[in-house]
């Protein structure tokens, strides 16, 4: 066996080139789970770590202001076991020559959702000044013992940074509605103290802001709606909360990634390993026989050919695990933008282990099986050169001679080569179709997530600006401003949706409804007697068309029992619509929030005006939207280079185990009279003929593989449709017929060198 072991590494090293593939499919398959297992794990421990250290709340009531009395109705209900009022207040300030809007709470009990100095320490609840969270302040310069202005009322309070923060509550903190991703520099939050609040606010406790621990949010729910009536807002669990639940669904999105991608890449790898071993065996026919002649048993041979898969994928696997933390880093680095936790560390599991082991045994297997070509020979047999290539087998199309004897002589050997080794062939079109799913689902990915934004912010919002109201603005005010921006009004509220609804979701009311342009699946417009909801919303509540609802809007005490008259295919944001007559004949009043015009540029008197609280245009909404898109762009390029090399690697491989095989066919091609050019010619045309019908097959699994992949990314605000742009198909298809196309370069290298006789004699 010593012998053997010396004669496998010398092998391996005289056949370095060929072994490499292999070396790349195990490295790949296990770099990858494990390298993404690693952020997705590390921000799962984090978010875990960062919640249960601040006692994060269940749930957040949103009010119009409660008393203490009630404050305490509430803590004594059964399932709540905590609770923590504040007050919170959205004031404006100017930095760096800029309009920015700062989000001001007083800090509660802070026994639920503790907010956290930088340096980890507690806030001080009776300080002066104001703390304010991390990446507003350096976004604008800000740092402890800075002073910052803020406007509130017509009201201006200069205040002292008495720190830096974050809130567990706000991982991920859009402050606005209106925008999907985080924005830094506009949008931010601090903490004042309650004598603070009363004394330059001058503004009494208002307990807006109620943080809830309980063990049931929907029966909390119910018997809060009963306390409070009108007063209720919402009630945001953990899964409804923008700034918890986008951090939280970002592990779920990554970690689907790496499980769905590697399986598919160790699928491959399968191809890749069993291929090169295969290859290098046939170009061992003489040293096994030999081997065989000298006593070595098939046992033994069948051992010692799967200790190829051992060393080389097992090389492969301890590399990829080795190299996995810088991958693991990258990815990590490239959500710090978006998210606000106190740690950053990555963190791993036993499953790469497990994978990295499974990925081995693959290997192993795949040689071991590669082995058995000379499994029932003698030696004497396996001594022949040609001992391993398949027979021709008449096909079902020679039953049709008019047909075959039209076919020329060299094709109809090609059909027949083919057809004769269906197990090949069929390796040949899992390769190009795996590989074009793989291309096609990294550029079709990001097709789908900008096809998102550009249909959201362009097609179903055509509006330029959108004034938001204060909720104290009078109706002459609001028809008078509708009237100066030839503008139209809509109503967003929040509403609970049952049966099955869940949680609280928007419920917007459209007046005109043309500059929101939302169609159902069919492609219907909203259109007055009933309700339209999200198909997000629609498929986690069970809800079909015709289907009878109730709703529960926030500011009312009234359930509205309603038919849902369409599903709205819409990606962002997942919520409910109805026209403004259908609202009003439900006997609810309109209460205009919001204001859509679509004149680009709004007089100073309407910008200045105290009931407009914000102006947001579509363009900054579209260009925030791609924001979030571009912070998975290095994911999605990762899986592109990998797609790319898998596909390149495996088509390869075929080829050369294709010509492996075949070099005593092409050598007496060649005897009977074939030029050199038309064996390549022929190799040509069975490849693109292989290639075709890969293509053919793979671009509607690709598409399909994609439609499936894009759902990883959905959340219960965002709902993505698979699209993929013409280009993208383009550049998918010329990179896997490039790949494919490689082979043929190879084949034509290779018959230079081919020697008819070496090829074609036995040497028995």
């Amino acid at each position: 066996m010593r012998f053997l072991l010396k004669k496998l590494v010398r092998t391996v090293f005289k056949n370095w080139t060929q072994f490499f593939s292999v070396f790349l499919m195990a490295f790949l398959s296990v770099l990858f789970y494990t390298g993404l297992e690693g952020t997705w794990n590390g921000m799962k421990q984090n978010i875990n770590q960062y919640t249960t250290r601040t006692h994060l709340a269940t749930s957040t009531l949103l009010s119009t202001g409660l008393s203490d009395h009630e404050v305490s109705q509430i803590k004594q209900l059964p399932a709540v076991s905590r609770v923590s009022a504040q007050t919170e207040i959205n004031t404006t300030t100017y930095l760096k020559g800029s309009k920015r809007y700062l989000s001001v709470s007083t800090p509660g009990t802070q026994k639920l959702s503790q907010t956290l100095q930088t340096n980890g320490h507690k806030i001080n609840r009776d300080a002066e000044g104001i703390y304010v969270n991390e990446k507003f302040a350096k976004s604008n310069g800000l740092h402890k013992n800075s002073t910052v202005t803020v406007k509130f009322n017509q009201q201006a309070v200069k205040l002292k940074v008495a720190g830096l923060v974050n809130s567990p509550d706000k991982m991920y903190y859009t402050g606005s509605n209106d925008f999907i991703s985080p924005q830094n520099q506009d949008y931010g939050y601090g903490f004042i103290s309650e004598k603070t609040l009363n004394n330059q606010f001058k503004l009494p406790q208002l307990n807006n802001v109620v943080e809830i621990k309980d063990s049931n949010n929907q029966q909390v729910e119910k018997r809060i709606r009963k306390l409070i009536g009108a007063k209720y807002i919402a009630l945001q669990t953990q899964k409804s909360n923008v700034g918890i639940a986008t951090a939280v669904d970002r592990v779920g999105q990554v970690r689907n990634i790496s499980i769905l991608f590697s399986i598919i890449f160790i699928l491959l790898a399968v191809l890749a390993m069993y291929t090169t071993i295969r290859k290098i065996i046939d170009q061992q026919q003489r040293d096994m026989a030999t081997l065989q002649s000298l006593g070595y048993k098939n046992t033994t041979l069948s051992l010692y050919y799967s200790m190829y898969g051992l060393l080389v994928g097992g090389v492969g696997a301890i590399v990829g695990l080795g190299i996995a933390p810088l991958l693991s880093n990258f990815v990590m680095s490239s959500q710090k933008p978006m998210f606000s936790l106190p740690s950053w560390n990555i963190a791993y599991t036993a499953v790469p282990l497990y994978v990295a082991i499974c990925v081995i045994i693959i290997c192993i297997l795949s040689a071991l099986f590669a082995a058995q070509v000379n499994h029932g020979l003698t030696p004497a047999q396996a001594f022949r050169k040609g001992s391993t290539a398949k027979h021709g087998k008449r096909v079902m199309l020679e039953s049709f001679p008019a047909i075959w004897q039209r076919i020329p002589f060299g094709n109809r050997w090609s059909i027949r080569d083919n057809l004769g080794n269906k197990v090949q062939m069929l390796m040949g079109l899992i390769g190009v179709i795996g590989g074009l799913a793989l291309v096609m689902t990294g550029f079709g990915t990001k097709n789908s997530m900008d096809n998102q934004v550009d249909q959201t912010y362009g097609h179903e919002y055509v509006y330029a600006k959108k004034l938001n109201l204060s909720n104290t603005t009078s109706q002459s005010e609001i028809q008078r401003i509708t009237k100066q921006v030839h503008g139209e009004k809509t109503e967003t509220v929040y509403s609970s949706l049952q049966p099955k609804g869940k949680f609280d979701r928007p419920l917007t009311i459209l007046d005109s409804g043309s500059k929101i342009n939302l169609r159902t699946e069919n492609q219907q417009k909203i259109k007055d007697g009933g309700v339209y909801v999200g198909a997000g919303i629609a498929k986690t509540a069970y809800l079909k068309k015709n289907q009878t609802v109730s709703l529960k809007p926030s500011f009312s005490d009234k359930t509205l029992k309603i038919k849902v008259k369409g599903i709205i295919k819409t990606s962002a944001p997942q919520g409910i619509y109805m026209t403004k007559h259908t609202w009003q004949d439900q006997g609810m009043n309109f209460k205009p929030t919001a204001i859509l015009t679509s004149q680009q540029k709004l007089s100073q008197s309407v910008k200045d005006n105290p009931t407009v609280t914000q102006v947001v245009s579509l363009k900054e909404q579209k260009q925030n939207a791609k924001q979030m898109v571009d912070n998975l762009s290095s994911i999605f390029l990762m899986i592109q280079v990998f797609g790319i090399l898998l596909t390149v690697v495996i088509l390869y491989n075929l080829g050369s185990l294709s010509f492996t095989e075949r070099s005593r066919s092409y050598a007496t091609l060649e005897i009977l009279g074939f030029s050199r050019n038309q064996i390549r010619n022929l190799t040509i045309i069975e490849n693109l003929t292989i290639t075709s019908l890969g293509w053919a097959l793979g671009i509607p699994f690709g598409y399909w593989f994609l439609s499936q992949y894009v759902t990883t990314f959905n959340t219960s605000q965002i709902i993505y449709y698979p699209f993929i742009s013409t280009i993208s198909v383009g550049l998918a298809t010329v990179i896997v017929v490039a790949a494919a196309l490689s082979t043929v370069v190879m084949m034509g290298s290779r018959l230079k060198k081919l020697d008819m006789i070496a090829s074609t004699k036995g040497v028995e």
